[in-house]
């Protein structure tokens, strides 16, 4: 569910730090200019960072009017000129090769097959575009400990909300089988539910070690489409 006010991006939030850290790991390949499309774009809060980072004509997708409502709220807020599309994330109403990077948050889990989110995900990309995602599968976790019960019990989150327990190596090489190269992955979130803003920046050197993979609770993802 999408919080109907627009999101804070200079809050001492969990969130932000985060955020924080998509941005480190997207900086080394973020297009000086161009168009960013964000799918299932929620508050487009990591869009909004995008287009404070970088030259990017922005494109916010999402299939929830209420979310793209407060989409526009983000860009009002942080000053920034947004495109609105409400579409489905499979179907996305763009050309072919028509975009320079293109980025999901916490979506691609929440399908039980991802392959045609993907699939629209990198057609769109013109080649040579960046491909970014952040996946949060079901998994063991110390942020998600308390969830563990349900995530064995059942793979829906709440009536209706999915979660895949897809894994890194199931996008690397599905994104590979797209057409897409220099795949690089990062598990990251070694850190428990509690006191996490505080935890958080004692725990970012295990970022993208063997601990993450095992105890992390989310991982990104970036590619280049050939």
């Amino acid at each position: 569910m999408v919080d109907s006010q627009p999101p804070d991006l200079e809050a001492p939030v969990i969130e932000n730090r985060i955020d924080a850290l998509k941005m480190e790991f997207l900086q080394p390949v973020l297009p000086p200019s161009g168009v960013a499309v964000e799918v299932g774009c929620g508050s487009a809060r990591l869009l909004a960072r995008i287009g404070l980072a970088s030259r990017l004509s922005l494109i916010a997708v999402d299939t929830s009017q209420e979310a793209l409502k407060v989409a526009a709220l983000t860009a009002e807020k942080t000053g920034l000129e947004m495109e609105f599309r409400k579409a489905d994330a499979r179907s996305l109403p763009l050309p072919a090769s028509s975009v320079d990077l293109v980025l999901s948050g916490g979506l691609l889990e929440h399908f039980p097959d991802p392959e045609p989110v993907l699939h629209e995900m990198v057609r769109v990309l013109k080649p040579g575009g960046i491909f970014y995602a952040d996946v949060v599968p079901r998994k063991f976790s110390l942020y998600r400990l308390r969830e563990l019960g349900r995530m064995i019990r059942s793979p829906y989150m709440l009536p209706g909300v999915f979660e895949s327990g897809l894994g890194p190596a199931y996008y690397r090489r599905t994104l590979a089988d797209l057409g897409c190269q220099d795949i690089v992955v990062r598990s990251c979130g070694v850190y428990p539910g509690f006191g996490s803003r505080r935890l958080l920046p004692l725990t970012k050197w295990l970022d993208g070690t063997m601990i993450a993979d095992l105890l992390g609770w989310y991982f990104m993802i970036r590619g280049r489409k050939r």
